[in-house]
């Protein structure tokens, strides 16, 4: 009797989500994860997906349809939010880029001299580091040289006027940005901040999914072993975010410049220049 209900029950729940993963490998390898697209498929593959399976079940079941019904379609919302998990929160885990610092990186014997490149005049403030930039904004980082952990300042300019749009003061220098499709993509170490680029506004979001783990003492801090002095700043991200207005930022991949001690770490490059 069991072997006839697992029967009748079966093809069900497998259509379902069959179903939710065929809608989920739509979006994200064929679509290539438009954000503008996220709250449809999302539809499909949570509730079309489990709602497919709960019917399909309940039709078929001889006794409670809806207890049927909801066992289905709850079994296959669980596997959507499984490898909805899995996709978002895990895998980007195991995709990392990271730069070992030298032994030079360890701090400064003297005021910054930031390369040609590198130095970005704020007016009344003074020279700090360009960290990140496009033609319409500035990251730029003003470090207090004088004491150790050399606290930083990060300015979000606008560069047509030289307005500053934020300003954020930090404990230390060991800080990573880069801008994306007018965000600016700002952490602390390990603590992220998404700042609107021309505006210089806090992005409201509420969700946040990261992978970017900071500075560390293995370039694979998932699998990490004993560090042996040795020290990694991580130079890329996966970060996929929700915001309150309805934008969705699906898994972008960011190649990101950051500052650690009296160093500067080029993201795409992985070139290092002290400062």
């Amino acid at each position: 009797m069991k072997c006839m209900q697992y029967a009748s029950v079966a093809p069900g729940i497998i259509f379902g989500t069959l179903f939710s993963v065929i809608a989920g490998m739509t979006y994200i390898i064929l679509l290539h994860e438009p954000g503008f697209l996220f709250y449809p498929f999302a539809l499909l593959y949570f509730l079309i997906g489990p709602l497919i399976a709960g019917t399909a079940v309940a039709a078929r079941s001889r006794e409670d349809k809806y207890r049927a019904f909801f066992i289905s379609g709850g079994t296959v919302f669980t596997a959507a939010l499984l490898l909805f998990f899995i996709t978002y929160a895990v895998l980007p885990h195991f995709d990392r880029t990271s730069v070992q610092l030298p032994e030079s990186c360890n701090g400064f014997s003297g005021s910054p001299h930031p390369a040609p490149g590198l130095a970005y005049e704020l007016p009344g403030t003074g020279t700090g580091v360009l960290l990140a930039g496009n033609e319409q904004t500035a990251v730029v980082v003003v470090i207090d040289y004088t004491k150790a952990p050399y606290p930083g300042t990060v300015f979000v300019v606008n560069r047509s006027d030289t307005r500053i749009l934020r300003r954020m003061d930090f404990a230390d220098n060991t800080l990573i940005a880069t801008i994306d499709s007018g965000m600016v993509y700002l952490y602390h170490d390990k603590t992220g901040y998404l700042i609107n680029a021309r505006t210089g506004a806090p992005e409201e979001t509420f969700l946040k999914i990261d992978n970017y783990g900071g500075l560390s003492g293995s370039d694979r801090p998932v699998l990490a072993g004993p560090s042996e002095g040795r020290r990694y700043l991580e130079t890329s991200a996966v970060i996929s975010s929700w915001s309150t207005d309805g934008t969705v930022r699906s898994r972008p991949r960011l190649a990101m410049n950051g500052i650690a001690y009296n160093c500067f770490v080029n993201g795409k490059t992985g070139e290092i220049t002290e400062i």
